[in-house]
C-alpha cells in the first residue's frame, strides 16, 4: 500500500534521529513516552452501530465506531454515498461518535479520515431510514365479504410484524380489548392468520403492524361471515333414485339447503343438472327458485321409453354467496315402457286379468317345476345367460330395452348370477333372487324388490312347542307352513307388517344393516355354511340394526339417529362407518352400491369400475387379479376367490389417497412413511386391518368393515 510504504520511510527517519540523539547526550539516562498505542500497525476505522441492514424510524441518526493507530487531533467524517454528511475530532478511548440527519430510503454509509494525503475508509454499512407508519390491508375478506376458509389473508410492509385480534371489542375511547395473536409478513408483505376453531356465522378481525423500523400502524378492522359448508342436495330429489315407470315428459326437481343465497346467475345455474343416457347429453331448460331454493330440469323433447337415464348434480352449477360449490350428487331412474294399453302387464294386476299368469307359465305344456313357459327357454342372442338359469330368458325377453329396460351392466364380463328363493331354497332364477315378478309396480318399490311379511306371535297358554314365539318372518318360514286354510285372513291382521328387502343407496340409505338386506339376505353365514362361494357379510354390518336405531330414537326424538355422531365404539368396529356431509341421510355403514355394481361389472367381484364421488378414480381388476384360497369349512374344503395383495391395496387407496371423497368425507391418505407401512409394503391391507383367523375372513373384513391397524404377530 502507497500508506504502508510512507510509514516504513518515518519509521527510518525516526530512528535516525534516535541515534544522533543518543550520541549527543552520552550516557544520560533516557525516558520512552509509551502512550502512543499500536504504533507499529496500520491505522484502522471501523463504524459498529448500527449495523448494515438496520432500521431506523427517526431521520436524525447517530453513528459511532471506533478508531486504531489513528493521528491525534485527526478529524473522521461520515458520507452517505459520497456526500459528506458530518465531521467530529473528538475521540475518546479510539470511540467517536456523529449524529448526522438522513432522509427516507435506503442509504450507504462509510467514514473516514485523511493522514498525509492517505484516505482511510471504514466499513460500509446499509441503512434503511422509515418513519411511515405501515399500512395494513385485508385481501380475504375484505369489509363484508363471506369467507368459505378459516384463513385470513392481508398484505403489509415486507417482513413487519402482524398482530390479530379476533372478534375483540372497543372500549368508549376506541381502544381494542382481547387477545392479540402474532403472525409474520413475508418478505413480499403478505401474512395469513388460520384459526381452526373459528365459528360460522359473523366475525370481526382487528389487524396491526409494526414494520422493521419500529414503526406501529393503525388498526385496521373487517367485519365478515365465515361460511365454509357446502351447498347440499336434500334427499327429497325427483324422480327417486332407481325409479322405474317415470314418465317421458318429467321434470327432475331438487332441493337445496345452504346458509346463503345461491348464486342465481343463469350462466352458473345452468350448469347445475345433467341429464344423460348413453354418455349422451339431453337439452332442457333449467330454472332457479330463489324462493323455495328448487332447481328444475324440464327436457325441450320427450324421454326415450325404456330407458335409463342418469342425472348429475353438478357443483359448477350450484354456488352460493361465500362461493362454495355444491357436492355433487349422481342417480338414476328409468322411462315407462310402452304406453299404456299397448300390452299387458306381465308384473301383477291378476284381479283384472286371470290370464296374466300365463304370460310366463304353462300349465300343461312346461316341464319345469316352476311351469315356466317353454317357449321363452331361448334367450335372445345378444343375451348372455348362464345355462342353469334358463328361467332368467323369459325376464330378459322383455327386460332387452325394447319393452322393458335393460338391466344395467348386464352385459359385462362378471354377472350377478346368484339363484336363491325367498326361503333359501336353490332357484332356477337369478332376477327372482332379488325381485318379485309376481309384484305389480309401486312407487315404494318400483324395482319390485324381494319382499316379506312379519308377525311377533305371543307366547300361547297352554305353551304350544309346535306354535313359534316371537317374530318371525316368511323369509325364514312361509304363512302357509302352518296357515294353510287362512293365510289370507292371517295376513290381513294389522299386526301383520309388510316389508320389502331394501337396496338402499346414497339418497335413502341411513347406513343400518336393514338398508342392505336385500343382498344381506344371502350373504350371512347361514348361507355361507350351505352355498359354495357365499361370503359372509352380514356379520360386518350388525351392530347397527333397525331396532338399535329404534331405541336411540325413543330416548333422543324422531329422526335423532341420523342426526347423530359417530361414537368411538362405531368407529372401532368399522372404519366405514360414516357421516354424510353432502346432505345424504347416511350416518353408519356405506351402501354395498358404493363398491360394486348391482347387475354386473367388467371386474370381478361385480367392484365398479369408478370409486368416489368426487375426484372419481378408475379402478380395474380381471381375472388374473385375483387368487384362490382354500378354507376349511366344517369337514368340507372350499375354494374363495379374492384379490391379489397388490390389487387390494391398488382398490383400497382409491379412495384412501386424501382427494377422493364419498358422501363429502375425503378417504384417510395412505402414508407410506409410517412404520407399519414401511415394515410391510408389499402385504395386503387386510393384513393389518381386517380380522379373522383366515386370508379370507381378513380380506372381506378389511373390506366391508376394517379396523384399526394391529400388524399380527408372526
Amino acid at each position: 500500500m502507497r500508506y504502508s510504504g510512507l510509514l516504513n520511510k518515518t519509521k527510518f527517519q525516526v530512528l535516525v534521529i534516535l541515534v544522533l540523539f543518543i550520541q549527543l547526550l552520552g550516557n544520560q539516562q533516557i525516558f520512552f513516552i509509551t502512550n502512543v498505542k499500536g504504533a507499529a500497525t496500520d491505522p484502522k476505522l471501523t463504524i459498529d452501530t448500527p449495523i448494515t441492514g438496520d432500521f431506523s424510524k427517526v431521520t436524525n441518526v447517530t453513528i459511532s465506531g471506533t478508531v486504531e493507530n489513528m493521528p491525534p487531533e485527526t478529524p473522521i467524517t461520515l458520507y452517505d454515498g459520497t456526500e459528506e454528511k458530518g465531521t467530529t475530532n473528538d475521540v475518546i478511548d479510539n470511540i467517536w461518535t456523529i449524529s448526522i440527519p438522513l432522509a427516507e430510503g435506503i442509504h450507504t454509509i462509510t467514514a473516514g479520515f485523511d493522514v498525509d494525503g492517505v484516505q482511510i475508509i471504514s466499513n460500509p454499512i446499509e441503512l434503511t431510514i422509515d418513519s411511515t407508519l405501515p399500512n395494513i390491508t385485508f385481501i380475504n375478506p375484505s369489509n363484508g365479504d363471506y369467507l368459505n376458509s378459516r384463513s385470513i389473508e392481508g398484505t403489509t410492509e415486507p417482513s413487519a410484524a402482524v398482530k390479530i385480534c379476533m372478534d375483540c371489542t372497543e372500549d368508549s375511547e376506541g381502544k381494542v380489548i382481547g387477545t392479540w395473536v402474532s403472525v409474520n409478513a413475508d418478505s413480499m408483505g403478505k401474512w395469513v392468520y388460520q384459526d381452526s376453531k373459528l365459528t360460522e356465522g359473523s366475525h370481526t378481525v382487528y389487524a396491526n403492524a409494526t414494520d422493521l423500523a419500529g414503526n406501529n400502524g393503525n388498526i385496521n378492522k373487517a367485519t365478515f361471515i365465515l361460511d365454509t359448508l357446502r351447498p347440499q342436495v336434500l334427499p327429497d330429489i325427483f324422480p327417486k333414485q332407481d325409479m322405474t315407470q317415470v314418465s317421458l315428459n318429467p321434470t327432475i326437481r331438487v332441493k337445496i339447503s345452504d346458509a346463503t343465497a345461491l348464486n342465481d346467475n343463469q350462466d352458473v345455474i345452468s350448469k347445475s343438472i345433467n341429464l344423460s343416457h348413453d354418455g349422451i347429453n339431453v337439452d332442457g331448460t333449467i330454472n332457479y327458485n330463489n324462493l323455495t331454493n328448487e332447481i328444475t330440469f324440464t327436457p325441450l323433447n320427450p324421454l326415450s321409453p325404456s330407458t335409463k337415464y342418469n342425472v348429475l348434480i353438478s357443483p359448477l352449477g350450484i354456488i352460493d354467496s361465500a362461493e362454495n360449490s355444491a357436492f355433487p350428487r349422481f342417480w338414476s331412474f328409468t322411462t315407462v315402457g310402452t304406453a299404456p294399453g299397448e300390452h299387458q302387464n306381465p308384473h301383477g294386476s291378476y284381479t283384472n286379468n286371470v290370464n296374466t299368469c300365463g304370460n310366463c307359465h304353462n300349465t300343461h305344456a312346461s316341464k319345469d317345476p316352476e311351469l315356466i313357459s317353454p317357449k321363452m327357454e331361448t334367450a335372445p342372442e345378444q343375451i348372455v345367460q348362464k345355462e342353469n338359469l334358463a328361467s332368467d330368458n323369459y325376464c330378459m325377453a322383455c327386460h332387452d330395452g325394447t319393452v322393458a329396460p335393460l338391466p344395467e351392466n348386464r352385459l359385462t364380463a362378471h354377472t350377478h348370477n346368484a339363484a336363491v328363493k325367498i326361503d333359501g331354497k336353490p332357484s332356477g332364477s337369478s332376477c327372482a333372487s332379488c325381485h318379485n315378478p309376481h309384484l305389480d309396480w309401486s312407487e315404494k318399490n318400483p324395482n319390485m324388490a324381494q319382499d316379506h311379511i312379519t308377525y311377533k306371535h305371543l307366547p300361547s297358554d297352554p305353551v304350544d312347542p309346535n306354535k313359534p314365539t316371537e317374530e318371525i318372518s316368511s323369509k325364514e318360514q312361509l304363512c302357509e307352513s302352518c296357515h294353510e286354510n287362512d293365510s289370507a285372513e292371517r295376513i290381513a291382521n294389522p299386526a301383520v307388517e309388510y316389508r320389502v328387502f331394501k337396496y338402499s343407496k346414497s339418497s335413502t340409505a341411513i347406513g343400518i344393516y336393514e338398508d342392505y338386506e336385500l343382498c344381506l339376505r344371502c350373504h350371512n353365514g347361514d348361507f355361507k355354511q350351505k352355498y359354495e362361494k357365499i361370503a359372509d357379510i352380514a356379520s360386518h354390518y350388525n351392530n347397527l340394526t333397525e331396532e338399535i336405531k329404534k331405541q336411540y330414537e325413543d330416548i333422543n326424538g324422531q329422526s335423532s339417529f341420523s342426526n347423530r355422531e359417530i361414537t368411538v365404539e362405531e368407529k372401532d368396529f368399522s372404519g366405514h362407518i360414516i357421516k354424510a356431509q353432502d346432505g345424504s341421510p347416511l350416518v353408519g355403514y356405506l351402501p354395498c352400491a358404493e363398491c360394486h355394481d348391482t347387475h354386473g361389472s367388467n371386474n370381478i367381484k361385480q367392484l365398479k369400475e369408478s370409486l368416489g364421488h368426487e375426484s372419481v378414480q378408475s379402478f380395474n381388476a380381471v381375472d388374473t387379479d385375483s387368487k384362490i384360497i382354500k378354507v376349511l369349512i366344517g369337514s368340507t374344503e372350499r375354494e374363495f376367490k379374492i384379490l391379489t395383495d397388490s390389487k387390494g391395496r391398488e382398490f383400497c387407496m382409491a379412495c384412501h389417497n386424501g382427494t377422493t371423497a364419498i358422501y363429502g368425507v375425503t378417504g384417510q391418505k395412505y402414508d407410506s412413511t409410517r412404520i407399519q407401512h414401511s415394515d410391510n409394503p408389499d402385504k395386503a391391507c387386510s393384513y393389518c386391518h381386517g380380522r379373522g383367523e383366515t386370508e379370507v375372513e381378513r380380506a372381506f373384513s378389511a373390506a366391508h368393515a376394517p379396523k384399526q391397524g394391529i400388524v399380527p404377530e408372526p
